[in-house]
């Protein structure tokens, strides 16, 4: 089916040139007569859309490709039919008024096609979004309107001289068709601002392919506008020639676009021509005002031009550098002005209520500044910020940095280029440095906010530690004294002796009390390491777990336990305190060995018994607050605390506390 279409799409461009090439036999062996004096311009039109379409339907774009053999059908039919319309008149050839009235319209679809049907199409061939397409609509009707409209009208009402005094009259002619001008005319205005709109919203949304070929065709419509300007301008003699070149920029550009966009850097030569055709507009319009306005006052001939040359010599400065600006911002968005866009996302960054919310921002900034679907903020041990649901197989990781410390990673969707411009690559650096500066406040902030939980569950964990060591040991020991107390006070008279007895195990029992109590104050603050040094703490902490039936075994390094920081010691004293309590209150263990080791940055020691393990904890007792207090203790402080079931029975405690201050 494609090989079909692609014959049909060769072979109408054929006739099309074969019908331009009569038309131009014909105008060589008769006088013009009654042919249109745009005849140049039909012909080479005729010409240069033929072949475009062919090869745009043979690439793939088919309605593009068809637009443009309608022209090139148009133009052709529009020659051949004047041509043969004024050699029939002088040599009495059959069919004059039939081809003669086919001539008087044949070449308005060929104009009205590619001004306000083509810029909707271009450069990809792909239908216009529905904002764009009920203008494109509107073009169509304008098409169909303007075609009825001129083959409709008398020709007597018509614009053609040669036609209204011919004596000729329409075969078609219909009163009141003039009516259908102005609509059609109306429709054609808005339809051609309409695609020129359309072409410059995408070109501000395109990425990589598709800005390229946005370029080229913007390129080729300005080179037309320009070509048509000074068609214009210049005399009736070299008014034809300019204006027949006017149609050659835009299916040029268009095949280019398709073919080999990437040739020259067309984006600078858009931009520059875009400001040269604007300052020149600019120039002309207050020249123009400026006599019209003071023409009366100071003399048209002489005073109100050189006032109107002074205002534009003060003016162009200026309004360059205006219109610089506007097309830069146009065809290159924020990457344009950085300095305007960081200053942009410096308001954003300070009006952010949380480092949290500023990562937000700064994700969809920066998307919309680069203009790129998907952008991700990921911090290093912190939170991070997703604007997009995917930024692709293989996005643009730019690694963010404070401080000379890697703090995060922005990832971005990769332009369909495969790379950002320069003018992009260099703006994307700028603003990684500012997202450094965010990632690093937001991890800061994250890093506080986990101390605070932590700080709080370590005071709740303790609290709970006390309770149950004031209810589970204290208590009791001192709940019994009061009862032995009592006891004696009824023996006293009648049992001395029992009494005796009886005190005297109150002492022991007042003796383990106050052991608690010490043991209490000493999981508090252990002053013994003020008094003794970590060393000789964990020594006597190991000797007053050390009695009958439980055997603790102190391993130290050789040399000694050199200082620490007091957070390491206090920690390091705490979980062993807490495992040694632990064995002998829960593991019925016949001995507990603690092996004490240094490392450069860190210390390590482990606490390891032969009892019945964890699995064979009291019924109904709340399994884990004192295990959860050794790896809260060891995490305040960046540590590492594992608990490890063994597999021969028992239990073994691994902890490392780092030796630098946290």
């Amino acid at each position: 089916m494609h090989a079909r279409t692609v014959l049909i799409g060769e072979s109408v461009a054929g006739a099309a040139a074969a019908a331009t090439l009569a038309a131009f036999g014909l105008r060589l062996r008769s006088p013009a007569g009654f042919a249109d004096d745009y005849w140049l311009w039909i012909s080479v039109t005729a010409l240069v859309y033929g072949p475009p379409g062919a090869f745009l339907i043979r690439r793939g774009r088919a309605v593009l490709g068809r637009l443009f053999l309608a022209v090139s059908v148009s133009a052709a039919t529009g020659a051949l039919t004047a041509e043969y319309a004024a050699t029939a008149a002088v040599l009495h050839w059959p069919g004059h008024l039939a081809v003669l009235w086919l001539s008087a319209w044949s070449w308005l679809p060929a104009y009205v096609i590619v001004a306000a049907v083509v810029p909707y199409w271009l450069p990809s061939g792909e239908r216009p979004s529905r904002v764009f397409r009920p203008l494109m609509y509107a073009g169509c009707a304008a098409v169909a309107t303007g075609s009825a409209a001129w083959a409709l009208l008398p020709w007597e009402h018509g614009d053609d001289p040669a036609l209204a005094e011919s004596g000729l009259a329409n075969p078609l002619g219909v009163a009141g068709a003039e009516a259908l001008l102005p609509v059609s005319l109306a429709l054609i205005a808005v339809a051609s601002l309409g695609g020129l709109a359309s072409l410059g919203v995408r070109l501000r949304r395109a990425e990589g392919d598709e800005r390229g070929r946005l370029a080229w065709v913007l390129a080729g419509m300005a080179g037309t506008l320009l070509l048509l300007a000074a068609a214009q301008a210049v005399p009736a003699r070299g008014s034809g020639v300019l204006l027949a070149a006017s149609a050659v920029p835009l299916p040029v550009s268009v095949v280019a676009a398709i073919q080999r966009y990437r040739l020259w850097d067309m984006e600078t030569v858009l931009r520059r021509g875009l400001v040269w055709a604007l300052m020149s507009a600019e120039i002309a319009l207050c020249y123009t005002v400026v006599v019209a306005l003071l023409g009366d006052l100071l003399g048209r001939s002489l005073g109100a031009p050189l006032v109107a040359a002074a205002v534009v010599a003060i003016s162009v400065a200026p309004v360059h550098r205006l219109l610089q600006r506007g097309v830069r911002r146009l065809l290159y968005g924020d990457a344009a002005d950085p300095y305007d866009a960081l200053g942009r996302l410096g308001a954003t960054l300070e009006t952010a209520a949380a480092p949290a919310e500023a990562l937000k921002r700064l994700a969809g900034d920066v998307a919309r500044i680069l203009r790129v679907p998907a952008v991700w903020v990921l911090v290093l041990d912190g939170p991070e910020s997703r604007h997009g649901d995917d930024v692709g197989a293989d996005p643009v990781r730019v690694p963010l940095v404070h401080a000379g410390e890697a703090v995060g990673e922005l990832v971005l969707t990769r332009p369909r280029a495969g790379e950002f411009r320069p003018a992009e690559a260099r703006l994307l650096n700028v603003l990684a440095r500012q997202a450094g500066a965010a990632a690093h406040a937001a991890r800061l902030a994250a890093d506080l906010d986990r101390s605070r939980r932590a700080l709080v569950t370590a005071r709740a964990e303790e609290r709970r530690r006390l309770r149950r060591d004031l209810h589970d040991h204290l208590g009791p020991s001192l709940s019994a004294v009061q009862l032995q107390l009592e006891t004696i006070r009824d023996l006293v008279a009648d049992d001395p002796d029992g009494a005796g007895e009886l005190a005297d195990r109150c002492a022991v029992w007042l003796a383990g009390a106050v052991s608690d109590v010490r043991r209490i104050v000493d999981g508090l603050g252990p002053s013994a390491l003020d008094d003794l040094g970590l060393a000789e703490a964990l020594r006597a902490q190991a000797g007053a777990f050390d009695r009958p039936g439980l055997e603790v075994r102190l391993n130290l390094p050789a040399h000694g336990l050199p200082p620490l920081p007091a957070a390491t010691e206090a920690a390091a004293l705490r979980i062993v305190g807490e495992a040694l309590a632990n064995t002998a209150r829960h593991s019925r263990a016949g001995r507990c060995d603690i092996d004490v080791a240094l490392s450069p940055g860190a210390l390590h020691f482990t606490v390891r018994d032969d009892g019945v393990g964890m699995t064979g904890s009291a019924p109904g007792r709340r399994a884990g607050v004192g295990l959860e207090s050794m790896a809260e203790a060891a995490a305040q402080l960046d540590g590492k605390c594992e608990i490890l079931a063994l597999a021969g029975g028992g239990t073994e405690i691994r902890v490392r506390l780092p030796r630098v201050e946290v």
